[in-house]
């Protein structure tokens, strides 16, 4: 009766419990997560240094030893530089392809069921990881 009672458990907990064991909810990346789609923590304090052209304190981010905020502030200024908003200096450029090739896993999350620790390298190989483009261009083009 307890091996059946612990089988029903195991196989109706929400998956998404049993998949955040291994990630840092605290640097978290995720543009719509859990069950709401709501934007992480780490998602909106990038959002709001961008919409207020904030991107000196999106420079510091890169230093950041929170590598959620690092992977967001390399993408936004690099996309800012494409644009012709913002010139990276020759410390940013340096910091960006470090990045590039780090192995430093950065905990990311989309919808209820994807949660996952990513190395950097891989985030930043891939222009539009779990939405990242289509966030960022929804941002700087308004």
């Amino acid at each position: 009766m307890r091996l059946l009672f612990a089988i029903t458990i195991i196989c109706f907990s929400p998956t998404s419990i049993i998949a955040q064991d291994n990630v840092d909810l605290n640097e978290m990346v995720g543009f719509a997560c859990y069950f709401e789609g709501s934007p992480t923590k780490t998602v909106i304090k990038v959002e709001k240094l961008l919409k207020s052209r904030n991107y000196k304190a999106l420079s510091k981010l890169m230093m950041s030893g929170h590598n959620g905020e690092r992977f967001l502030a390399i993408i936004s200024l690099q996309r800012l530089t494409t644009l012709g908003r913002y010139d990276l200096s020759l410390t940013e450029s340096d910091l960006i392809e470090k990045a590039k090739q780090s192995d430093e896993m950065v905990s990311v999350c989309s919808g209820c069921t994807y949660f996952a620790k990513v190395p950097m390298k891989a985030i930043l190989a891939n222009d539009d990881f779990i939405w990242s483009g289509y966030w960022l261009e929804r941002l700087i083009v308004e």
